[in-house]
């Protein structure tokens, strides 16, 4: 076993679960395997950012684009 601490746990869950893997590992399942030994990341739920409105008409950008 690794001597890690938990906040260094939770950032190799991190980035094992959102790191970009190729095809032929993906197809092994090995990220899926590497998480079921160290378990899933934490997830935390965030408000996020309020959503802003812009006047672009200046620039013939209406309401109407937006769908």
């Amino acid at each position: 076993m690794y001597n890690l601490t938990e906040e260094e746990w939770e950032c190799v869950r991190v980035c094992v679960a959102n790191a970009p893997i190729p095809y032929d590992i993906t197809k092994k399942k090995i990220p899926a395997d590497i998480l079921a030994k160290i378990g899933q990341p934490i997830r935390k739920e965030h408000e996020g950012m309020p959503d802003v409105k812009y006047d672009l008409s200046q620039y013939g950008i209406t309401d109407q684009w937006i769908t």
